[in-house]
């Protein structure tokens, strides 16, 4: 077995470039839908988050701006796939809503995408999947503590 210390720069090493693989294969699977991968992203996030989602939220959860979504979401609202309409409690903050077609492709676009992690993550056990998970959460709140310490 490989000491600790190897084990420790492999993962360090090796999460970045496996990410990175990992996102291009997803962009490719949203390029295939004829959208830009930010309007795939953007259609997948707000199914997923579901109705009545503000756009500061759908930011926050693809993980930009919201003066970078601004873009996305005229783009997406002008092809028909959303409707921005105004919050119920704050008028100022818009909450954008999936029209039928909208929802339609972001469902397609999520089928896909579960069938790249089913084939990737094929063979490996669910077992080693949750001990995956843990180790990622316990280095992502490692991390958040880190953070709070600066």
């Amino acid at each position: 077995m490989k000491n600790r210390r190897h084990l420790e720069f492999a993962l360090a090493t090796g999460i970045r470039p496996l990410a990175g693989a990992w996102q291009r294969l997803a962009d490719a699977a949203l390029a295939s839908f004829g959208i830009s991968n930010s309007q795939g992203w953007a259609l997948v996030h707000l199914a997923r988050l579901g109705p009545d989602t503000r756009q500061a939220d759908l930011a926050r959860a693809i993980g930009i701006t919201e003066a970078s979504l601004v873009r996305t979401l005229h783009q997406l609202e002008h092809a028909g796939l959303i409707a921005r309409q105004p919050g119920r409690d704050d008028r100022r903050a818009n909450r954008l809503v999936l029209s039928e077609r909208g929802a339609t492709l972001a469902a397609g676009i999520d089928e896909r995408l579960i069938a790249l992690r089913a084939e990737l993550l094929a063979g490996v056990p669910d077992g080693d999947l949750a001990t995956t998970m843990r180790v990622l959460d316990h280095v992502a709140q490692r991390i958040a503590e880190r953070r709070g310490r600066q």
